[in-house]
């Protein structure tokens, strides 16, 4: 990763790590006093009353439990609903801004384009940056830069152009917003922006096998080298060249894959020990379920 990518992951880890920690003395809080789970176990029960079917899809689980279950979960459902929403709304514009800005293509990228069958979906923007990504949901594009094509020669022209079609064929982009919104759903979870990180270094690399079928190992390291010092796709739903240290390996001949720390794993069990414990503690002590027992189904 480039050092604005590791500062990014640290502060990712670091914003999972306070989130774990928090979510489970939250959870070990209400074992004990469960004061702030009674209006949701109420609501719910009121529910079961005037909706039976509920009761039989929750296999008639207590009420507390459940509560606790569904704040959790609808905590992770709102923060990945609305980082997927902002991400689409920021991808959205993005790409409008990138098709507003195409132009004519030069002769050199239309003879590469139309040799591997992608000439009709090509934008060729005149910006200085060196970059080229995949970017678009329905109907996705390429969109090559002047300031990289004026770096590359054909054969590492060929090379991302290879790479990026693998992304617009597979529909990348679609699977990194994807991936953002699944990754902030689980933002309490150590281990989420490892795994990430991991299944993006896996896309990346897939496309990398299918530049190497249509040139050589060379012309896609200089084709890297070419893009070492831009910084990653501003949006989550886009599929750009970046130089990683994955993808560096992975053309080295080295092992590509990064690991999963074994301390992000082992927090992220203990996490979700902790919350076990506390539903099964809500669920059994009688002194919890009296709490709510006028509303449990059965009560007198």
């Amino acid at each position: 990763m480039s050092g604005r990518e590791h500062i990014l992951a640290r502060w990712q880890r670091g914003r999972a790590w306070v989130a774990s920690l928090v979510t489970g003395l939250l959870a070990a809080l209400v074992a004990v006093d469960p004061a702030p789970l009674l209006p949701f176990a109420r609501a719910y029960q009121r529910l079961c009353d005037q909706f039976p079917p509920l009761a039989l899809l929750t296999f008639h689980a207590p009420p507390l439990p459940l509560a606790l279950l569904l704040s959790l979960g609808g905590i992770a459902l709102f923060a990945g609903a609305w980082t997927g929403t902002t991400g689409l709304v920021r991808t959205h514009r993005f790409n409008r801004c990138l098709r507003s800005h195409g132009l004519s293509l030069p002769p050199r990228l239309v003879g590469a384009a139309t040799t591997l069958g992608i000439g009709d979906r090509i934008t060729y923007l005149g910006w200085a940056t060196p970059t080229a990504c995949c970017y678009g949901f329905v109907r996705p594009r390429i969109a090559v830069t002047a300031g990289l094509l004026q770096r590359l020669d054909d054969t590492e022209l060929m090379a991302v152009l290879a790479h990026e079609r693998w992304h617009l064929h597979r529909r990348d982009p679609v699977r990194y917003l994807a991936l953002h919104a699944l990754a902030a759903a689980a933002f309490m979870v150590p281990v989420a922006p490892a795994l990430r990180y991991r299944l993006e270094v896996r896309i990346e690399l897939a496309a990398d096998r299918a530049a190497l079928a249509e040139a050589p190992r060379g012309a896609l390291a200089g084709a890297l080298l070419a893009v070492l010092t831009t910084p990653p796709a501003p949006v989550p739903g886009v599929a750009g060249l970046t130089a990683t240290e994955a993808r560096i390996a992975h053309l080295s001949g080295r092992a590509p894959m990064p690991e999963i720390p074994v301390h992000l794993v082992t927090t992220s069990l203990g996490l979700v020990a902790v919350i076990a414990l506390s539903t099964v503690d809500l669920a059994s002590a009688k002194h919890l379920v009296e709490m709510v027992c006028v509303f449990c189904s059965g009560a007198s």
